[in-house]
């Protein structure tokens, strides 16, 4: 069993379920508004801004995750925590900002949640976007 590569898929799920996770808030939070031209509008942004995202900035963000794993020194100890070693210090960082931004735009923003639901929906669409690139067999 290759140790990277199960250390790459395990960062793509992590990556898509997040992902999933963000945009069935996002969706929640967009439907507040009720059938109607806003729900279309509203969800169509997100949408647009999600798969951009994806494709020019978090894919190559995955990229150079994915490249950086080749650089790992894995062992077989690291079947379940190889992961870890892919994300790095910079990636827990990265992570921790966005969950506290996400905290703090929930809990302390005066940010309707429809609006919240746009940003919430695009982030999920790009992070489950960009997940594929974890599961690609390069090798």
């Amino acid at each position: 069993m290759d140790v990277k590569k199960v250390s790459l898929v395990i960062v793509g799920f992590i990556w898509f379920l997040v992902g999933i996770g963000l945009s069935i808030a996002g969706i929640i939070w967009i439907l507040k508004l009720g059938f109607g031209p806003k729900l279309v509008i509203f969800t169509t942004v997100a949408t647009l801004i999600g798969t951009l995202k994806g494709k020019f900035v978090l894919s190559k963000v995955a990229s150079k995750y994915y490249k950086r794993a080749d650089l790992i020194e894995f062992n077989k100890n690291d079947i379940l925590l190889g992961w870890i070693k892919v994300l790095g210090i910079r990636g827990f960082i990265l992570i921790s900002i966005m969950m506290g931004l996400g905290y703090y735009l929930r809990h302390f923003s005066n940010i309707d949640r429809p609006i919240l639901g746009i940003i919430y929906l695009a982030v999920g669409i790009a992070l489950v976007y960009a997940s594929k690139i974890f599961f690609d067999n390069k090798d």
